[in-house]
């Protein structure tokens, strides 16, 4: 296989890293972000509209420093790494004309499942320009990798009438998709547009959260077969049932809140972890995982963590 993926595991070959230069963080604030912290909600709510280096610079260059260090990180695993497209001219005020140029998070505005890749639909109108720091890695893998391009509708600006499909609530497991549903971000138009798309073999199936959860990989990661790591008080009708007689590592709402989830899958038994999440790490040390231990508080604190700051171009799995 050229281009895609078929499950959170299998050994990775070629990954999207985000950037984030710290003069390029801009402060924004949505009604639909109820996701956000109590005085990150606040702080952005105050600020929006104003470069986070205007007021935290240490926080802008530490988001700039960690994500460079994670693609580094990535790349001395023999993955080969690419990086989005830092924007420019009217693509920076596409739909909202605070200037934004942040490319961060390369897991939500594109899904790659199997040999698709598709430009997803936000629910945040300041974040759908960000599909254009990725379009000349998706032109180049149509062109020469044989992947299938595909975009999903765009949304209502007033955030009511979707579909939306956001990258960080598709979760791969073989034929079955699961697709996380708060309110925050993907909704049964999206998932049912994906149904659409991948037809008959596969199984897209929803997965209710609470209303507060953004993306359902800040409550549940598919570590490697047989293996997951959940918070279950942020999942309202619990687990989908082929995960159900799965070893589970528990994590509470704290935890989840720090995106104990999170983390970045470099093959079965290895992975990248935040630093933070010691207990988490040490579960997984425990079931044999070998993890990498990384800092990455600075984007955290902006609501993503290391699975939002990648996303697998080719992945080494295979369906049954």
């Amino acid at each position: 296989m050229g281009f895609g993926a078929h499950h959170e595991w299998g050994r990775l070959r070629e990954a999207v890293v985000g950037i984030s230069p710290a003069e390029d963080l801009v402060m924004y604030f949505e009604e639909s972000a109820r996701w956000m912290a109590p005085d990150i909600a606040e702080q952005s709510r105050r600020h929006a509209g104003r470069r986070l280096i205007d007021i935290d610079s240490d926080w802008a260059r530490r988001c700039e420093q960690q994500v460079d260090a994670l693609a580094e990180v990535v790349a001395r695993e023999g993955v080969v790494v690419h990086r989005p497209q830092r924007l420019s001219g009217v693509e920076r005020t596409f739909l909202a004309p605070n200037g934004e140029g942040d490319q961060l998070f390369p897991r939500d505005p594109m899904i790659v499942v199997g040999e698709h890749a598709i430009d997803a639909s936000l629910r945040l109108i300041c974040r759908q320009r960000e599909r254009y720091g990725l379009r000349p890695i998706i032109q180049h893998a149509v062109q020469q990798r044989g992947a299938r391009w595909s975009s999903v509708p765009l949304g209502s600006p007033g955030c009511v009438d979707g579909p939306f499909l956001e990258g960080g609530d598709v979760l791969l497991n073989g034929r079955q998709i699961y697709v996380g549903m708060s309110g925050c971000a993907s909704d049964l138009a999206g998932a049912d547009w994906l149904k659409t798309l991948l037809g008959d073999s596969y199984r897209v199936i929803p997965v209710a959260m609470r209303s507060n959860v953004l993306h359902l990989d800040c409550c549940l990661a598919l570590v490697r077969p047989g293996l997951l790591i959940h918070c279950p008080e942020k999942l309202i009708d619990g687990l989908p049932m082929a995960l159900r007689d799965w070893d589970k590592i528990v994590v509470s709402v704290d935890e989840a809140n720090r995106l104990a989830t999170n983390g970045l899958v470099l093959e079965e038994g290895h992975m990248i972890v935040d630093a933070d999440n010691g207990r988490v790490i040490d579960e997984l040390r425990r079931r044999k995982v070998e993890v990498i231990p990384l800092p990455f508080d600075g984007p955290i604190r902006l609501g993503g963590g290391l699975r939002c700051a990648h996303h697998p171009l080719l992945r080494e799995s295979a369906l049954d």
